[in-house]
């Protein structure tokens, strides 16, 4: 009986060794590295071997890559059965984008009232796979937020003033006040077993007072462990006058008291300031909330500060450290001149 030869060429065994390490594809990075064996001179039998596979697997490779070469080595055409789910996916996303299931038992059961199949818990959840569906924690507005104010804020006011920022015509400025509480900061961590951390006794607070500059995204903040209040703002303002001299200044903000009132606009007024205030309930369109939600990320959860003057050292050195890596690269992934509009809510209420 004569071997059978293939002829298998220099540029083709180099591609296959990249595919074979770098394809998605499991089956795509056998059919590879069985190439890089056939090239290599070993005999199907070995190859079989070593890949664990029959020789008529791997000859059934190799005419493959001779007929259709590298690119039919690489194509797919195997098809699995057709779910008779799949005939009703346009009526069950429609039910599901209005009214999105909490369970995949919720699911199951209003697959089965709209299309009369009942189907095992890992087949809805491969179903919705396939319609796109994943897991998704539900996120939260005010129920007071008007959208349409919203919008049009975003559109005729926000959006301009950030691109004469990004043209270097003025500087934005977003600002807020978060207070940080010495509590029990629970989160999620990969674990063997339920991880218990300590929590530090009192109540301390420090409360910081922000302003992130929307291009360079440089944050001037001043602190205390009492209240903010309408001085503070302006101390804030002073600082922002003199660091950003030169070019106009305008502040976005939200309707807090202490910074709507005389004073504080009498200030702003004062160090030609502009003070831009959102629509009411508008957190969405302040980006220094995610800069607030990234430090509690990862200053406060499942961590334990033994006393208020390392929970108050922890923060601040954070929050001063932001243009350092690789602190740097996460806050420009997070914090981007993107906004999310809602035009609805949804009540998952059943």
């Amino acid at each position: 009986m004569s071997l059978r030869i293939v002829d298998i060429n220099e540029a083709d065994a180099t591609a296959a060794k990249y595919e074979f390490l770098n394809h998605p594809e499991p089956i795509v990075q056998r059919r590879m590295h069985c190439l890089r064996l056939k090239y290599r001179g070993y005999s199907n039998k070995a190859i079989a071997d070593i890949l664990e596979v029959s020789r008529n697997t791997v000859g059934n490779y190799l005419s493959l890559y001779e007929q259709f070469g590298l690119e039919g080595i690489k194509t797919l055409n195997y098809q699995g059965p057709t779910s008779k789910l799949d005939k009703h996916q346009a009526k069950v996303e429609a039910s599901f984008r209005e009214q999105p299931p909490k369970s995949a038992k919720e699911a199951r059961s209003r697959i089965k009232k709209l299309t009369g199949l009942k189907r095992s818990l890992p087949r809805v959840r491969a179903f919705m796979n396939r319609m796109g569906m994943k897991p998704r924690a539900t996120g939260q507005i005010p129920a007071k937020a008007d959208p349409v104010r919203q919008k049009e804020f975003h559109d005729q006011t926000l959006q301009p003033l950030l691109q004469k920022a990004q043209a270097g015509q003025c500087h934005v400025l977003f600002m807020d006040g978060v207070h940080f509480v010495l509590a029990a900061f629970v989160a999620l961590v990969w674990c063997f077993e339920r991880v218990f951390v300590k929590t530090a006794p009192g109540r301390f607070r420090l409360n910081v007072l922000g302003a992130i500059h929307a291009t360079s995204l440089q944050l001037t903040a001043v602190y205390n462990d009492t209240y903010i209040t309408a001085s503070t703002v302006v101390e804030l303002l002073e600082r922002i006058a003199r660091q950003y001299a030169g070019l106009p200044i305008h502040i976005i903000l939200d309707n807090a008291r202490y910074q709507h009132c005389h004073f504080v606009k009498d200030a702003a007024q004062r160090l030609n300031i502009n003070l831009v205030f959102l629509p009411p309930y508008s957190p969405n369109l302040n980006v220094i909330e995610r800069l607030w939600k990234f430090v509690k990320a990862e200053v406060c959860a499942a961590n334990y500060f033994k006393d208020a003057k390392a929970f108050q050292n922890a923060i601040i050195h954070f929050l001063n450290n932001l243009d350092r890596k690789p602190i740097k690269k996460q806050v420009k992934s997070r914090i981007t001149l993107n906004f999310q509009l809602f035009s609805h809510a949804q009540n998952l209420a059943a």
